[in-house]
C-alpha cells in the first residue's frame, strides 16, 4: 500500500522506479498539487499528442463510469494516457459515496496504458483529515498506485521555496527579503507566488530582490485586499474571504461603497470564468484566446472579453474546471439578488438577503463558497 508525502521540487519520486496507474492527491496545499500534476503530465504526455493523450475531467459533473471509460482509451502518441480528475473533494459527501465505491472497484481493472490522476482540493478541515476522499477509494488507490499528501509548508521550508521559486524567474532574493515576504503574505504558496511575480516585474533588470523591494511592492492597499477577497471567493476559501472582507470594511467604513465595488468585480470575475469554461468546452487552449475564430469570438461579449485578460487565461481556465454550469449560473443569480437587496429591490420575507449590507456580503460569501450546499448534502 503506497502512501507518499510530496516534497516540493522533487516530482521524480512520483514515477521512480516506475509510473503508477493511479494517484490521489490531497492535503492542505493546492499549489503543491498543481506542481505535482503538471510534472506527471510533462513526464508522460508527448506535447505533440496532448489533445489525444491528456484528458481533464471534473468530478462535479462526471460519473465514475465516464472516468473509467476515459482511462480505458488507448493513447495515441504517448506510452500512457493521462486522465486528470479535479474536484474529488466533492465525492466525500454522502450523496457521492456510491460513485466513489464504483470508481474504487474499477481502479483495480485499469489498463496498463492508463495513468489516472485524482485531485481533491483543500477544504476548511483539511489539516485534520485522515482520508483523501473515502476509505474504500483511498484503499483502492493505495493497492494499485499511491495516495499523495500535499501538506502545508512551514517555517524554513517555505522560505527555501521562495528562494528557489525566485531563481526560476532568473532572479535572487535575499534571506531577509524572503522572511519579510513570508511575514507579509503568510505561508500559502499560491499567494506567495503571486507576490513573487509582482516583485520580479518591479525589479526589472536588477538581479536581486531586497527587503526594501518587498516593503514597497507587497504593502497591502485597499485594492490589493479587494482582489484578494475575490480570489478567495472564487476558490471557495470561506474563512479567508470573510477575514479579508472584515479588513475591507476597516479600510472603508461605508458598507455601500465596499458592496458596490465588490459586487461589480465579482460579477466580472464570474463572467470571465463563464467565458473560460465555454472556450474550454470548445477545446480552445488558453494560449489561443488572443486569436479566436470569428465564430467563437462572436459568442463572447464585446465588453469584459476574456481576450483583454489573455495573460490570466491559463489561471481562468484552470479555475473554471472546478465549476459546473449550474454553479456558475447560481453564482450570477446570487450576485443579482444581493445587489437588488442592497438597493431595496427585494422585499419578500423569504429572500436570502435583507437590508443589512454588511450581513448581505457575508451571506453572499457563504453562498458562493458552497457552505450552504455542503451542509445540505451532509444532512
Amino acid at each position: 500500500m503506497a502512501e507518499l508525502t510530496y516534497r516540493i521540487g522533487v516530482p521524480t519520486a512520483l514515477w521512480k522506479p516506475a509510473l503508477l496507474p493511479v494517484y490521489l492527491f490531497y492535503g492542505e496545499e493546492d499549489r503543491m498539487k498543481e506542481e505535482a500534476v503538471g510534472a506527471i503530465i510533462h513526464h508522460v504526455v508527448d506535447p505533440d499528442f496532448a489533445d489525444f493523450d491528456l484528458e481533464r475531467l471534473n468530478a462535479n459533473d462526471t460519473s465514475s463510469d465516464a472516468i473509467l471509460a476515459a482511462a480505458g482509451q488507448v493513447p495515441f502518441g504517448s506510452d500512457h494516457r493521462v486522465i486528470v480528475v479535479s474536484g474529488m473533494e466533492q465525492w466525500r459527501d454522502r450523496g457521492k459515496q456510491a460513485e466513489a465505491e464504483k470508481l474504487a472497484v474499477g481502479i483495480g481493472r485499469l489498463p496498463s496504458t492508463a495513468c489516472l490522476v485524482l485531485v481533491a482540493a483543500a477544504e476548511d478541515d483539511e489539516g485534520k483529515r485522515k482520508t483523501g476522499v473515502t476509505v474504500k477509494l483511498d484503499n483502492a488507490v493505495k493497492k494499485s498506485g499511491a495516495t499523495v499528501v500535499c501538506p502545508a509548508m512551514k517555517g524554513e521550508a517555505v522560505a527555501g521555496w521562495i528562494i528557489e521559486r525566485v531563481k526560476q524567474e532568473g532572479k535572487r532574493i535575499t534571506p531577509e527579503a524572503a522572511q519579510q515576504l513570508l511575514g507579509a503574505v503568510g505561508t500559502e504558496m499560491r499567494f506567495l507566488e503571486q507576490e513573487i511575480i509582482k516583485l520580479v516585474c518591479y525589479v526589472g533588470e536588477r538581479e536581486s530582490i531586497t527587503a526594501r523591494d518587498v516593503g514597497i511592492v507587497v504593502a497591502s492597499s485597499p485594492e490589493d485586499v479587494m482582489f484578494s477577497v475575490i480570489d478567495a471567493i472564487v476558490r471557495r476559501q470561506t474563512d479567508r474571504a470573510l477575514s479579508l472582507l472584515g479588513e475591507l470594511h476597516r479600510y472603508d467604513p461605508k458598507p455601500q461603497g465596499v458592496a458596490a465595488k465588490l459586487l461589480a468585480l465579482l460579477a466580472r470575475q464570474y463572467r470571465m470564468l463563464w467565458q473560460a469554461k465555454f472556450l474550454s468546452d470548445k477545446r480552445v487552449n488558453p494560449r489561443e484566446v488572443r486569436a479566436l475564430s470569428p465564430e467563437l469570438a462572436a459568442e463572447l461579449p464585446t465588453d469584459g472579453n476574456i481576450a483583454q485578460l489573455a495573460f490570466k487565461a491559463a489561471d481562468l481556465f484552470s479555475q473554471s474546471r472546478s465549476y459546473s454550469w449550474e454553479e456558475l449560473t447560481k453564482a450570477m443569480d446570487l450576485l443579482l439578488m444581493c445587489d437588488l437587496a442592497n438597493k431595496g429591490g427585494v422585499t419578500e420575507e423569504e429572500a436570502l438577503f435583507g437590508s443589512d449590507l454588511v450581513g448581505n456580503l457575508q451571506l453572499l460569501i457563504l453562498s458562493l463558497t458552497d457552505v450552504f450546499q455542503r451542509a445540505d448534502r451532509a444532512a
